[in-house]
This record gives structure tokens, sequence and C-alpha cells, in this order.
């Protein structure tokens, strides 16, 4: 985003300058050369990375069904169609040539709309991660009743069609304008930007909204869900000396006959606990 819609247009101040100039923009040759390196190298790490994830959960599917390969296909597709997306214009429109947007009204709705939407699927579909996580280690065989694979793609398929949902004010609030006007009063076609187009008072309570949305409660959630899992799993290892005997510090502790005896019963009842918690994955 370049500039602020909140006055009109303005006119040329003086026809001598360049547009960077009498609009304030002005990139270094040795900035833009640097953005471009590391726009490239982000761009060719991330697109081989989540294209090779894709690839390699499409070709499991032949495979043995589970829910973890849908969280990171929809994880992977997110961050893949925001490379693709994103960066090209970036580094085009941003870096290279501010002025004037050439790709239109709709490109640039669809641009920060795009944007918006892998955002909201990335930090949702890591809550949903994390809540089945939870679920499967804290209540392993109720997960394994209720968490299925096709319960999974619908809960992905429901985290998509919010995250659409919730980039669709990203598409109203943005769009195209001519930011300076010629002598004539006519719109500088040169000055063409993609920036805001509501009140100042709009843009800071749809930011307020967005980042609560977006990233605050996304975050408390998973942070609450992690942390119930860490502590289930603490409480869990804790346990581990007194009830399984699975050192031999801790068979010398207990008397021999009960050490023996118990150690079979706890070691079956802990595999089949891990066996179905790695199942519901």
């Amino acid at each position: 985003m370049e500039t602020s819609s909140l006055w009109p247009p303005r006119p040329s101040p003086s026809a001598g300058l360049s547009l960077e100039a009498r609009l304030g923009v002005d990139t270094r040759l040795w900035a833009k050369v640097l953005f471009t390196a590391l726009y490239s190298l982000i761009f060719a790490l991330g697109t081989a990375g989540n294209a090779l994830s894709v690839h390699v959960v499409l070709k499991a599917r032949a495979g043995r069904p589970g829910r973890l390969r849908y969280h990171v296909l929809s994880l992977a597709l997110s961050a893949l169609l925001l490379l693709l997306i994103s960066v090209p214009m970036e580094l085009y429109n941003f870096v290279w040539s501010h002025y004037p947007w050439v790709f239109g009204d709709l490109g640039c709705r669809g641009y920060y709309f795009v944007r918006e939407l892998c955002a909201y699927a990335t930090v949702l579909s890591v809550a949903s991660l994390s809540a089945e996580r939870c679920l499967a280690v804290c209540q392993p065989l109720r997960a394994r009743r209720l968490l299925t694979p096709r319960r999974t793609r619908r809960l992905l398929s429901l985290v998509w069609v919010a995250s659409l949902g919730l980039a669709l004010p990203m598409a109203v609030i943005m769009g195209q304008k001519h930011e300076m006007e010629r002598a004539d009063g006519e719109p500088e076609p040169a000055s063409r930007v993609c920036t805001v187009l509501v009140s100042h008072a709009t843009l800071q309570v749809f930011i307020q909204v967005n980042v609560l949305v977006s990233f605050v409660l996304p975050l408390a959630l998973t942070a609450f869900l992690n942390g119930i899992t860490v502590n289930h799993l603490m409480a869990l290892y804790s346990q581990e000396p007194s009830l399984l005997c699975m050192s031999s510090a801790g068979c010398r502790t207990m008397p021999a006959g009960s050490c023996i005896a118990t150690s079979p019963m706890m070691d079956g009842l802990m595999s089949s606990m891990t066996s179905i918690t790695i199942s519901t994955w």
C-alpha cells in the first residue's frame, strides 16, 4: 500500500519533476536490487518447498488415510497461493515501478483479498490442528472415535469458507484511484495507485477487528490448546518412573515381584495408548 486516499487528488505541483519525486516515492537502485534478490530467494524456496509438500501429500492418497496430511495440504496450498500471487505483484509494482498501478481495480482488490484469505486460512488451519492434537493427546480413546479423515476434511473446508468470508471486507475497502490531477482537472493517468478507499475512522475500525480476529484470538486459542497438551504430556512423563518401572533405578526401589508383575501390564497399557494416539494421525 503506497499512499492513503483520505484526501482528494492533488494537483501536480511541478511538471518538471518526475512522478516519483512529486508523489514522494523514490526507491534507490541498490534497494531495488536487494529486495529483488530477497524476493527471488523467498519465491524460489517457498514455491519449491510447498509444491513438494502438495505433491507428496497427493501422492500418498493411495496409502493409508491420515488426518495430518490434510492439515499439511491446507497450509501448503495457502502458502503457495500467497507466493504465486503476492510476490510477483509486489516485486513489480511496489519495488521497481511504484506508479502507475498496472493491474487494474480488480487486480488491486483481488491482490489484497488473496493476501487476507491466505493469512486467515493459515492461522485457522494451525488452530484446528492444535485442537485435534490436543484431543488426540488428552483423550485418545475419544479422539479415535471422533477424529476421522472425513471430519478433518469438513473442518478444513469450513476453515477455508470462513477465511473467504473474513477476507471479503478487504476487497471492499481497497481499490484503484488517481493520486494527482492534471492542470485541466482530469486525473493524472500515471498517478494511478492501489490504495485505501474508505475514511480514516473506518480504516481504524477495520484494522482493530482484523488484528483481533486474525491474530489475537487464533494465537490465544492455539497457545491455550498447546498449553493443555504440553501440561498433559508432562503429567504423564512425571508419573512414568513410579508407574512403569522403566529404568533400572526405578526397579530397585520396588519389590522384585511387583516390578516383574507390573511392568508387562503397564507396558501393554502404554503401548495401546500410544498406538491409539498415533492411529488418530
